[in-house]
């Protein structure tokens, strides 16, 4: 619909779902050019009808009624013109796309907004739905099960959109897909659509053998796209892509079609073409060898036993000058640190990258390094192929980070990327986990900004990332008694494993530029005039080292590890700290 609308009305600036109120008549004709072609099937024209570009309640329900009254009344003018020898029944599918979260709403405002959704086409008698060109199960098997206490009899259609790997955008496979949707009670009917072309999309289902015998889905695209002065066009390229949809079809597909840039005429030749086809079997799955998933991760098995990992965080270097880092990982190794963090660029401000340093340190040190994985800086692809290329150097170690924005006056320079926020990342790796990472998963944590004013918000984004695989919490750093009272409420909560973050204090100045200039940092005036401005170095290491302690010894019912930042790279110092803590036995 969107895309050949925007071919017969090229001078229009809209959604293509505002039309079914302001030009209902033009998405009617469009209906009919496609009923008059074949088609069985046709999609209500809402399929961005959601809070992402319509924000009111009020206009999103009178749109979705107005599209299925449009489909019914196309419908109906079809079979006014139908011939006696034309007996086909026509379906008309409850059209559902992806509620995007960029914002991060919590879970149960996006599950409200799709039972809205449902209740509207309910309201206005709708028997099939399809939530199409979707790209994770995250909130659809919640909201597919609130449908069928709806509507029992309702029939679900359930499309993932896949690129030309086997991948959804948020990195689920087609053979994931596949395992889980199959063994999904409420859905009638699954498979595929956009994303690919034909021949791509045959090559995907070539590969797969599906496990039972609900119906498949399979409606590629019309080839790839260009943009030419700002307009999506697609070639075109009739002859083989009903080539590609017969070998969909012989595959034993049972619902096959077209998505982006297939008009009434693709429709019409796949109806000419599959009436001279022969259909095979789809091919039937059996019960096989499935892969272990597991970890080797000694830091996880450690956290998994109750006992305290400790956790150190070190900078990159702003050069080339790496032997610092790596004589300070030696030296964190022979004091037993379970794992060595590197982060990357706080800030906003250029370090070496956190990944490739990261192999470096743990093949030259021999000690885990779990590098920060930061959102800012990347976009979907490029975070998917680090994390394959981390895994294959032996990383098996991320902690998650949305990322430092760029400062505002450096935005006109330095571009800010932010096509996934920590959240939705880790539902990339969590899907990674269970599929190409399974024999060996990985392990990953999330950083835990605990000063909030609002803590029930800010235990329901850890649930968030719960749900999404994250294993533990590294902390900002904790300073005061309020801190520490805050850990413990949010853990008791969530029941998360919560890594305490512990950054000393190594001077005066040093104090009081974390109290004036880190925000969300509040450091206690007792703890300030501990220190004197005229001590000497090592006059205030030995305070450092007091305090630290003492606060390890407070966090030691609290939290589930030790997280040391390393002020100025004074690694010795956290050895010292790390030595004292275990004499007291708060490990």
């Amino acid at each position: 619909m969107g895309t050949y609308f925007s071919l017969c009305y090229p001078e229009t600036e809209l959604l293509v779902e505002q039309e079914n109120l302001l030009h209902p008549d033009r998405v009617k004709a469009i209906h009919l050019e496609y009923l008059k072609s074949g088609a069985r099937l046709i999609r209500t024209n809402t399929f961005a009808v959601n809070s992402s570009f319509f924000g009111d309640r009020k206009e999103r329900e009178d749109h979705i009624r107005a599209g299925y009254r449009i489909a019914k009344e196309a419908v109906r003018a079809y079979k006014d013109e139908m011939t006696a020898s034309d007996d086909r029944h026509i379906f008309i599918a409850a059209d559902i796309g992806t509620i995007f979260d960029h914002e991060m709403r919590d879970r149960d405002s996006v599950l409200r907004e799709y039972q809205e959704i449902l209740d509207s086409f309910l309201d206005e008698g709708a028997e099939i739905f399809l939530f199409e060109t979707q790209s994770d199960l995250f909130y659809l098997e919640d909201v597919i099960r609130y449908l069928k206490e709806k509507k029992p009899d309702a029939f679900v259609m359930l499309s993932f959109s896949f690129d030309k790997n086997g991948y959804t955008k948020a990195g689920m496979s087609l053979e994931r897909m596949v395992e889980r949707v199959a063994n999904m009670p409420e859905v009638e009917a699954y498979g595929m659509n956009c994303g690919v072309e034909g021949n791509h999309m045959y090559q995907l289902l070539e590969r797969i053998t599906f496990p039972n015998e609900k119906y498949l889905i399979a409606m590629p695209n019309a080839g790839y796209p260009v943009v030419l002065r700002g307009k999506t066009i697609y070639g075109k390229n009739l002859p083989y892509f009903l080539q590609m949809e017969e070998k969909i079809y012989d595959l034993g597909a049972d619902i096959v079609g077209g998505c982006c840039g297939t008009t009434p005429e693709y429709i019409e030749g796949i109806c000419k073409c599959l009436d001279q086809s022969i259909r095979h079997p789809k091919k039937i799955g059996h019960e096989g060898e499935k892969k272990i998933a597991r970890t080797e991760s000694e830091f996880w098995k450690k956290l998994q036993r109750g006992e305290k990992p400790f956790v150190v965080e070190l900078d990159p270097p702003f050069d080339l000058q790496t032997k610092k880092v790596i004589d300070g990982a030696k030296l964190l190794k022979e004091h037993r640190v379970d794992l060595l963090t590197l982060s990357d660029s706080p800030m906003a401000r250029v370090r070496m990258d956190a990944s490739l340093l990261s192999s470096k340190v743990q093949r030259e040190a021999g000690i885990p390094v779990m590098p920060h994985l930061s959102c800012r800086d990347r976009n979907v692809i490029s975070l998917r192929g680090t994390l394959l290329g981390d895994y294959d150097n032996d990383i098996k170690h991320f902690l998650i980070v949305t990322g430092d924005p760029v400062a505002q006056c450096d935005r006109s320079t330095i571009t800010q990327v932010f096509d996934f926020n920590s959240i939705k990342l880790m539902g990339v790796v969590q899907e990674m986990n269970e599929d190409i990472f399974a024999a060996d998963k990985v392990v990953y944590g999330g950083a835990l900004n605990y000063h909030g004013v609002n803590p029930e918000a800010i235990a329901r984004r850890m649930e968030l990332k719960m749900e999404r695989g994250c294993s533990y919490f590294l902390t900002q750093p904790v300073y005061s008694t309020e801190d520490v009272e805050r850990l413990a409420w949010l853990r008791e909560r969530t029941g998360a494993k919560i890594i305490a973050g512990i950054m000393p204090l190594v001077s005066y100045r040093n104090a009081m530029f974390i109290a004036n200039e880190m925000p969300g940092v509040h450091i206690p005036e007792s703890t300030i005039s501990a220190y004197d401005p005229d001590m000497s170095r090592e006059e205030a290491e030995e305070v450092a080292v007091r305090l630290s302690v003492e606060l390890a010894g407070q966090l030691a019912d609290v939290s589930d590890g030790y997280y040391f930042m390393t002020p100025f790279n004074r690694v010795s110092l956290i050895c010292r700290i790390i030595e004292k803590v275990r004499q007291n036995g708060w490990v």
